[in-house]
């Protein structure tokens, strides 16, 4: 699975010039010799931990690329999502075409189209052939502007305290957290969703109140997924895409 996260990964990269950081959490040696050799003609940074878990490298994540200065534009990603071909370049694109937008995701989720939180009329493009629109949250593998990050990073960190990454996206974006009837039908999604609008009012209330709105925005039909068996993205055959060749 990670071999394929990698080697999509790379494909989705294009003709772009990156600087790539690898957090390796007590990973074997093996770990780093497949990253190594498939990326070998790429700036590469690894970093090797003895467990930290989950939470503690994602604010790894944060604190180092807000505060590089290799990029303006950084992606986080997590080691089980397959990226279609040249999805990275296409992101980048459309973020230095819109400068007002804050962070990108490029996993059209599932949720989206069945759960009530999502169903938002928000800003939207159509453009080479993907409809571009705003959405109320994703999950931790995402592009932000780095100024932008480096803004919003105590929200988060609070993703350490036991936010939900709903939650802190939901704090971001200003999506049905102020109206608390939002919360009530949220029930019909699952409890996860309503716990989440308490959430991110309980670590978040600050940037709800006085922060500004955050654009999230996302591609339809997706251009990367998370593999999981319940959450693939729809509209694509994601076999197709794991049987590329580098």
């Amino acid at each position: 699975m990670v071999r394929a996260n990698l080697l999509s990964f790379k494909q989705a990269l294009g003709g772009l010039r990156a600087k790539i950081w690898v957090i390796l959490d007590k990973c074997p040696p093996a770990y780093q010799e497949l990253v190594a050799g498939i990326f070998s003609d790429t700036d590469l940074e690894f970093i090797p931990l003895t467990g930290e878990g989950n939470e503690a490298t994602f604010l790894r994540q944060v604190r180092l690329l807000s505060t590089q200065t290799a990029a303006e534009l950084v992606y986080f990603v997590e080691d089980d999502y397959l990226h279609r071909p040249q999805a990275l370049a296409g992101a980048v694109a459309f973020m230095q075409r819109h400068p007002e937008s804050d962070f990108l995701t490029l996993y059209d989720h599932a949720d989206y189209h069945d759960k009530y939180i999502h169903r938002l009329r928000g800003r939207e493009y159509t453009e080479a052939g993907l409809r571009w629109h705003t959405v109320a949250s994703t999950c931790l593998t995402f592009m932000a502007r780095r100024g932008v990050l480096a803004d919003t990073a105590e929200v988060f960190a609070t993703y350490g305290r036991k936010n939900s990454d709903l939650g802190l996206w939901l704090a971001l974006t200003k999506s049905r957290v102020v109206n608390p009837w939002c919360w009530v039908r949220c029930l019909g999604d699952g409890l996860f969703f309503s716990a989440s609008c308490m959430l991110a009012w309980r670590h978040c209330w600050r940037t709800i109140l006085f922060g500004p709105r955050r654009t999230l925005w996302v591609p339809e039909p997706s251009l990367a997924t998370h593999l999981e068996s319940t959450g693939l993205a729809p509209g694509v055959d994601w076999d197709v895409v794991k049987t590329l060749k580098n």
